[in-house]
């Protein structure tokens, strides 16, 4: 451990909270899935937990502009490799995992041991170069979830050259290149909606014009997604300003907005997903920075926020099987039942699977993650001595 990076982990533990919520919302929003009859309330705020992959994004992005600021390196190969430990051994946990957890399903419901129907060898290439993200058959398939995971490496690929920009322009600059870049992803896409999709349609390509309205494709590009990154950016400049409660009130403003746009099929515009990513991402800067400045509360909660925030990749990366374990359980063993309530049974399945994730993910964390990050660093320590 490098010197002074102990007392990094204490000032930066409101990350591991943004973390903790980010992967709270992202299971509620899977768990509400499996549940039918909840109210509409419910049923939104759930739904709203969707955008804790943005969170995590916002997070992630902050997270690398603090580091970078601490390590100060001139060239980007070492920040490269240090990411690669740290993404891909669990993810490609995760190609295997899914795979022979398909197969197992495969087996068990049909009684026979086959290849899961949609897996190509291209798809699993492209999972394995994490290129996935740009192929709108296989971005989400291979590892439930995957998506998220190849747009941060898109992002990865493209943050040397953010962070010197972030660094050389001022605070109000940055914020034009945010404006510009968010102007040519939304032309980008409104070319691709209603131009190039009506014609592939005509030509019986596509069967029909996709939006981006919720989640799906165009949803998951880098495109769509990097003006998410870059207001987590921005952040790590603006974390020694002081939020007013006018500013939280724009953020809570923005939160709801953002759920209206996410769930509210009335005003559907066709680039709601171009909307709310970027709207939430605002009200979660402000609210991190106000975070940042007044410390994290040493209660149960916030402790229990902190050790979620620090297992949250494996989490993110084992709860679908966990979540479709218990529910199966749930329901087969009649506990459904027995508590009528939709919204109990909600509660019931969401502590169940966050509480069995948690402890699954202690696992993959000390077998896998944490190897991979000990590889990177010895990587990196052979090749300065070379």
């Amino acid at each position: 451990m490098r010197i002074g990076s102990a007392d990094a982990a204490v000032r930066h533990q409101y990350i591991d909270v943004l973390r903790g919520v980010a992967i709270l919302g992202v299971i509620a929003v899977h768990s509400h899935q499996n549940i039918g009859g909840l109210s509409t309330l419910v049923a939104w705020i759930c739904n709203y937990g969707q955008v804790g992959v943005q969170l995590f994004f916002v997070a992630s992005a902050l997270t690398l502009c603090l580091s970078a600021s601490e390590r100060d390196e001139s060239s980007p190969t070492n920040f490269y490799i240090r990411r690669f430990f740290r993404i891909a051994p669990l993810y490609y946990f995760g190609i295997i995992l899914y795979f022979v957890w398909r197969s197992g399903l495969s087996l068990y419901q049909g009684g026979q041991l086959a290849v899961p129907k949609g897996y190509t060898i291209s798809g699993i290439v492209e999972n394995i170069l994490f290129l996935h993200g740009f192929d709108p058959f296989n971005f989400n398939f291979v590892v439930p979830g995957g998506w998220s995971i190849a747009t941060e490496v898109s992002f990865y690929a493209i943050f040397p050259v953010m962070y010197l920009l972030l660094r050389r322009m001022s605070l109000t600059q940055f914020f034009l290149l945010i404006i510009v870049v968010a102007v040519f992803s939304f032309l980008v896409q409104y070319y691709a909606i209603c131009h190039v999709q009506p014609h592939l349609v005509d030509r019986e390509i596509l069967d029909r014009v996709i939006p981006n309205d919720q989640f799906g494709y165009i949803y998951a590009l880098i495109i769509n997604q990097i003006n998410v990154f870059l207001i987590g950016m921005a952040t790590f400049r603006m974390l020694n300003y002081k939020i007013s409660a006018a500013h939280l009130a724009l953020a809570a403003f923005l939160i709801v907005e953002s759920c209206f746009l996410l769930n509210d099929r009335v005003y559907d515009t066709g680039f709601d997903g171009f909307a709310y990513p970027a709207l939430s991402a605002v009200a979660f800067s402000i609210i991190t920075i106000k975070i940042s400045g007044v410390g994290i509360p040493s209660n149960i909660v916030f402790r229990a926020l902190i050790e979620i925030g620090k297992s949250s990749y494996s989490m993110y990366i084992i709860h679908f099987i966990v979540l479709y374990i218990v529910n199966e359980l749930l329901f087969n063993f009649g506990v459904y039942e027995f508590v009528k309530l939709p919204e109990g049974q909600l509660v019931l399945l969401f502590v169940s699977v966050v509480t069995l994730t948690y402890y699954v993910s202690t696992l993959t964390m000390g077998y896998i993650e944490a190897p991979g990050i000990r590889m990177g660093k010895c990587f990196l320590r052979q090749m300065h001595r070379g």
